[in-house]
C-alpha cells in the first residue's frame, strides 16, 4: 500500500509544479486585446520568467491561436534584434561600455607594435637612442593608463541587457520550430543554437569580440596586481630594494603588454650569492671563479631553483633599485633580458652596490 501511494505522489508532483508557473490571463477570462498587449510586453522583456509565461499562455490558447502566436514570435524577434542594435550603438543614457576601451586599445596596440621592436633593437648604448626609448615608454604609459581606465568601468547592467535579448532570440528560434517541420535548428543542441543566434546577429557577434578584448585588458591588470601582491607579501628573504626593483620592472612590462615577474626565492639566492661573491672577491663578470658556480645556470642549479634559468644581468655602482633598473634599460643586451616574453619568475640579489638579477621560467 505504501508503495502505491509513493508512486501516485510522483505522478502528482509535476502537475502541481506546472500549476505554480506564471501565465497571463487568457482571453476566455478577459479581453483578448488586453491579453495581446500584455503578451507582447512580456515577450519583449529581458526577464526570462515573463517571456516563458507568455509562451505558455499562447500555447494554452489552442490551435486556433497559433497563427497569431507565430506572428507574435516574429515581432518579438524583430524587437530583440533591434534592442541589441541600439545597445551596441550606444546612447547618452546607456553608452556601450566597450566602445571607448576598443578605441583606446586600438591606439595602444598599434603603438606597442611600433615600440617593442625599438625596445629590442641594439642601439649600441647610444645615449640619444636610449633617451628616445624613455620618451616612447612615457608616451606608451599615457596610452596604457587610458586603456586601463576604460577597462575599469562597470559593465554588469549592459551585459545583462544584451544577454537577456540574446537569450530571448534563442527562445524565439526554438518556439518558431513549432511552425517549420524542416527547421535546421531542430538538429542543434541548445548551446549550438545559441552560438548560431549570436553569429547571425552581426552587432552582437562584434560586441563579443569587444568584450573579449576588454577582458584581456582586465586579465593583464589582474595578473600584474596578483604578482605585485605576491611580491609584496614575500617573506624575509625578499628585501625592500628587491621588491622595489620588481615593481619598477613589472610596471614597464605591463605597459608593453608583457606578463609580470614573480620574485622567486631560490633564483634570488643564486643572484644574491653571485653579488656577494663579486663584492668579496673583487670581480665583475657573469663567469665566477667560485667552484661549482661558474655560470648563471650552475648558480641557479646549485641554489636549488626548480625551473629553467634564462638570463642574468649584473650591475655595480649604487644601492638604489632605480639606478640599477635604468642602467640595465640603457644597456641593450640587459634590456632584452628584462623585456623578454618567455620568463615568468625573477631573482634579485644585492650586496652593497653589487646587483644581480636573473630570469627564469616555472
Amino acid at each position: 500500500m505504501l508503495e502505491i501511494i509513493a508512486r501516485s505522489a510522483s505522478l502528482i508532483l509535476p502537475v502541481k509544479a506546472l500549476l505554480l508557473l506564471p501565465v497571463l490571463l487568457l482571453p476566455a477570462y478577459g479581453n483578448q486585446a488586453a491579453f495581446l498587449r500584455k503578451a507582447e510586453q512580456w515577450m519583449a522583456s529581458t526577464e526570462a520568467s515573463k517571456r516563458q509565461a507568455a509562451y505558455r499562455s499562447w500555447l494554452q490558447m489552442g490551435p486556433d491561436a497559433m497563427p497569431k502566436y507565430e506572428e507574435a514570435l516574429e515581432d518579438s524577434r524583430d524587437f530583440h534584434e533591434g534592442a541589441i542594435d541600439k545597445l551596441c550603438s550606444g546612447s547618452r543614457n546607456q553608452p556601450n561600455p566597450y566602445a571607448d576601451h576598443d578605441l583606446a586599445a586600438d591606439e595602444l596596440e598599434s603603438e606597442r607594435e611600433r615600440v617593442i621592436p625599438l625596445i629590442r633593437t641594439d642601439w649600441k648604448k647610444d645615449s640619444k637612442k636610449i633617451a628616445m626609448l624613455r620618451n616612447e615608454m612615457e608616451d606608451l604609459e599615457s596610452l596604457f593608463e587610458k586603456v586601463a581606465k576604460t577597462a575599469g568601468v562597470e559593465t554588469g547592467t549592459f551585459d545583462r541587457a544584451v544577454d537577456g535579448h540574446l537569450e530571448a532570440l534563442f527562445e524565439v528560434r526554438r518556439e518558431l520550430e513549432r511552425f517549420d517541420d524542416d527547421a535546421d535548428s531542430k538538429e542543434l543542441s541548445d548551446d549550438e543554437l545559441r552560438s548560431l543566434v549570436l553569429e547571425d546577429h552581426l552587432e552582437a557577434a562584434h560586441l563579443r569580440k569587444l568584450q573579449r578584448r576588454f577582458q584581456r585588458t582586465r586579465d593583464a591588470i589582474d595578473a600584474h596586481n596578483a604578482a605585485e601582491k605576491a611580491n609584496a607579501e614575500a617573506p624575509r628573504w625578499a628585501s625592500a630594494p628587491m621588491k622595489d626593483f620588481a615593481t619598477t620592472l613589472n610596471h614597464e612590462r605591463l605597459i608593453l603588454g608583457l606578463g609580470p615577474f614573480r620574485l622567486e626565492e631560490k633564483l634570488s639566492d643564486a643572484a644574491k650569492g653571485h653579488s656577494k661573491d663579486m663584492a668579496s672577491l673583487g670581480f665583475f663578470a657573469h663567469e665566477s671563479p667560485v667552484p661549482g658556480k661558474k655560470t648563471p645556470w650552475d648558480r641557479a642549479r646549485k641554489a636549488g631553483f626548480q625551473g629553467n634559468a634564462s638570463g642574468e644581468n649584473i650591475y655595480m655602482g649604487s644601492t638604489d633599485p632605480q639606478a640599477a633598473y635604468h642602467a640595465w634599460f640603457a644597456s641593450d643586451g640587459h634590456r632584452f633580458i628584462m623585456m623578454a616574453s618567455g620568463p615568468n619568475v625573477l631573482g634579485v640579489g644585492i650586496s652593497g652596490k653589487h646587483w644581480t638579477m636573473m630570469t627564469g621560467k616555472q
